[in-house]
């Protein structure tokens, strides 16, 4: 019977519990562990798609140590992997160049854009500018290159800066990046009054939503801890219990909010995103308007404007 999923859930949980606010797990101490797991899993490890996940994150981990013969050893592991036997030999032959190259051996990494020239010519330059711009200085009859324009999507993050969150969470210094969406639920760049009005809002209230938020989710966790059904092992690092909103301090970082384009009352609704250590993937979204807590669910509650325009229909009657 084999052992490999079992393997890469012990690897998935490990690098979940390295990512933990509190986590004394040491960049060496994760590599190590992965490695050793590795070795132990059987050949169903190169079947299962978390596995090639797992197997790139090695090979960053050795990119950034500048650690090549490391490197190529993982390359060779992601070349085994069935998702790179899906793939275009040249697609395969780029990544493993691309990587040769941010790990600084040139030599290596111009073999393998060959390589992945000589299958698709036009492949390489559809891809990063480091990496075309250093394989163009070597051929033969460079192409001429066009600087490429910047997206016509603008990036309208915008900063903003919460004192008592930083306070509370304990990451001081720490900016949140906000998004205007406008009625479609499009990011845009200037605000309407009632989204200026939201703004000044939260930061001259920014304690008691808080305070509210953390409340409402401190209800619902007893219902959130059996839906994800951590084990008595790993819960107290994931899920322990809790009896007041303190608690959230270690186990709750807010990353980003949007501000709708929903208004009542001439403010608008606004939705939060944290990450949280109970679910690494999906996050945790909250979905307000001024202090009051609309809905909590994933990440992707924050910019959720169905249920912020579901929630000012109701409010109306």
């Amino acid at each position: 019977m084999t052992n490999a999923q079992n393997i890469i859930n012990e690897i998935d949980t490990f690098l979940d519990r390295s990512m933990l606010k509190k986590s004394k797990i040491t960049k060496q101490e994760l590599i190590n562990f992965i490695e050793q797991k590795w070795q132990e899993a059987d050949k169903e490890k190169y079947n299962i798609h978390q596995g090639s996940i797992f197997i790139g994150r090695m090979i960053n981990e050795y990119i950034n140590l500048n650690d090549f013969e490391n490197m190529m050893r993982w390359i060779i592991e992601m070349d085994a992997h069935s998702l790179s036997k899906k793939h275009p030999a040249y697609i395969n032959n780029y990544y493993n160049g691309e990587c040769c190259l941010e790990c600084g051996n040139e030599e290596k990494a111009l073999e393998f854009f060959n390589l992945c020239y000589a299958e698709n010519k036009e492949y390489i330059f559809t891809r990063a500018p480091f990496c075309y711009e250093f394989f163009n200085k070597h051929l033969e009859s460079p192409k001429e290159l066009t600087t490429k324009k910047d997206s016509d999507e603008e990036d309208f993050d915008i900063i903003f800066e919460l004192k008592y969150w930083q306070n509370f969470f304990k990451e001081e210094g720490k900016k949140l990046y906000y998004n205007l969406l406008d009625e479609d639920g499009e990011i845009v760049g200037e605000p309407t009054t009632g989204q200026q009005n939201g703004l000044a809002y939260l930061q001259e209230n920014q304690e008691i939503i808080l305070t509210n938020l953390l409340n409402e989710l401190l209800k619902k966790y007893p219902d959130l801890q059996n839906i994800y059904n951590y084990s008595e092992k790993d819960k107290q690092d994931f899920m322990p219990d809790l009896k007041a909103i303190q608690g959230f301090a270690d186990l709750l970082s807010p990353v980003n909010f949007y501000v709708t384009s929903v208004v009542k009352e001439d403010h608008p609704y606004i939705g939060f995103g944290f990450s949280c250590s109970w679910d690494s993937e999906h996050g945790l979204g909250v979905m307000t308007h001024k202090d009051r807590i609309v809905e909590i669910a994933g990440a992707d509650m924050a910019f959720d404007t169905w249920t912020a325009e579901k929630d000012l229909k109701q409010q109306l009657g």
